[in-house]
């Protein structure tokens, strides 16, 4: 098995200067595979749709780094959803970049990855469908229940975090808009006590924290979830594949 580790990273929101550090932080590790939990920024519409992926895959192709993504809100769902799948669960939108459709799962340094991309923007009333919001960008029952008949995996890429973990707010959300935005934390919560991932990877709310679900068979379930772009220390973390529960440290993102 490689013994290189693996890179967990959040929300990069198309940050094409920023996801050129994090590649080159990573590739000072010996990393070949990064993982992505969502807000990547792909195919992105208007003038500059395609650049950002593009100009990304160079410096992957230069650093001999593959990354594989879910998405998360802010990422172009009518047009990822339309990939055709290959034989390994992903879809290739360039070489080096690689895309995990919701709900999938494929193997990565001997360890089974499972995606569930997906959440509700609660800010929705104030963008235009097609342009910068999807109508079908919220997780399903439908979604869940699939993932689950897979059986289980070793870690799990969310862009939401399920419910249980704490987290910090500074929103004040009517009623209707919080309890739309819990459901896709509720069936995130589903998929884990079912899956019975080692490891969750999330994203979407900003913020660095490290909690633990109890599951209903006994075991605990480690979530990470990840800060966003400019987070030196908190946007992605180095995975050690090999024992249970995975070595995860933090991966410090410095340089040009």
């Amino acid at each position: 098995m490689n013994s290189a580790p693996i890179v967990v990273a959040g929300d990069w929101h198309g940050n094409l200067g920023w996801a050129r550090t994090v590649v080159r932080s990573a590739a000072r590790h010996g990393v070949k595979t990064i993982l992505h939990v969502g807000d990547f920024g792909a195919l992105w519409p208007g003038k500059m749709k395609g650049r950002f992926e593009a100009r990304l895959n160079h410096y992957l192709e230069d650093s001999n780094i593959q990354l594989i993504f879910i998405a998360g809100n802010h990422d172009n769902w009518a047009e990822l959803e339309k990939l055709p799948i290959k034989a390994d669960g992903l879809a290739t939108l360039r070489s080096n970049v690689r895309y995990l459709p919701r709900p999938g799962r494929t193997i990565v340094q001997g360890l089974t990855v499972g995606g569930l991309g997906g959440a509700f923007s609660v800010d929705f009333r104030y963008h235009t469908e097609g342009k910068d919001w999807w109508a079908n960008e919220d997780l399903t029952a439908e979604h869940v229940a699939e993932f689950i008949a897979g059986g289980p995996v070793d870690i799990l890429l969310t862009h939401d975090v399920p419910a249980g973990v704490q987290l910090r707010s500074g929103l004040r959300l009517p009623g209707d808009i919080l309890a739309l935005a819990n459901v896709t934390r509720e069936l995130l919560a589903q998929a884990v006590a079912c899956a019975r991932p080692a490891h969750v990877f999330s994203g979407h709310w900003h913020q660095r924290r490290i909690d633990e679900i109890m599951r209903p068979d006994g075991g605990t379930t480690r979530v990470d979830v990840l800060n966003m772009e400019n987070s030196r220390d908190g946007n992605a973390v180095l995975v050690w594949p090999g024992g249970r529960p995975l070595r995860v440290e933090p991966l410090r993102i410095f340089g040009a």
